[in-house]
């Protein structure tokens, strides 16, 4: 026990964006990316505003989030903080999607109709009330074809989904590279506390920091 207090701080007293960081922190994240299969990832305390603060800091005007009929609550009020437009789609609904996503490319932003600057399509791996599993395949054809962004909620397929409890990109046979932004919890599978997000570009981590340093 004097080895860890001598080692490890008893308070942080500060954000991690300041000085609230520690090795603990970093070795974890390097693991959950490790075996997710990607670059990096960013934990946080709490599976819940994993997602709020993520969309919070990832989204804002002039850019429109497409959302899965069946989303969470954290994912609906992640969107809704985030000040970004938001549609709706019908849940597992590839045709629907494909016809929600071609109005808002068409259309544009309302009253000027100019392009909306960011597109991100928000599903979950498993939904957690129907126990229906994602078609991430088709969705990440669909997203891919239309150059829109893909953000998918892995809070109850992780350590459920594909052969080696790598969530649904295992399980549906999709390259986990294919996908902006992977979110997980550690409170279901892994009979733990907080969440992750894994992503592919630096200015995520960037963004989310100075998102959460605001708000604290």
């Amino acid at each position: 026990m004097f080895g860890a207090v001598a080692e490890w701080p008893n308070s942080l007293c500060s954000s991690r964006g300041d000085f609230g960081n520690v090795n603990l922190h970093t070795e974890l994240e390097e693991r959950v990316a490790r075996f997710i299969g990607r670059e990096a990832a960013l934990i946080f305390n709490m599976g819940y505003n994993t997602n709020v603060v993520t969309l919070s800091a990832l989204m804002g005007e002039n850019t429109l989030i497409i959302s899965d009929n069946l989303n969470h609550t954290s994912l609906v009020n992640g969107a809704r903080g985030s000040g970004a437009q938001i549609r709706v789609f019908r849940s597992n609904d590839i045709p629907h999607l494909e016809e929600v996503l071609q109005e808002a490319i068409v259309r544009g932003q309302p009253r000027h109709h100019r392009p909306w600057k960011k597109i991100l399509v928000v599903v979950e791996g498993i939904y957690s009330m129907e126990g229906a599993i994602c078609k991430l395949k088709e969705i990440v054809e669909v997203t891919k074809r239309f150059k829109a962004y893909i953000y998918v909620d892995e809070a109850h397929s992780i350590g459920a989904l594909g052969d080696t409890g790598r969530g649904v990109c295992e399980y549906s046979g999709v390259d986990p590279q294919d996908i902006d932004v992977l979110m997980g919890t550690f409170t279901k599978s892994f009979s733990g506390m907080g969440g992750y997000v894994i992503h592919t570009y630096t200015y995520i981590c960037i963004h989310i920091y100075t998102h959460i340093d605001t708000h604290t």
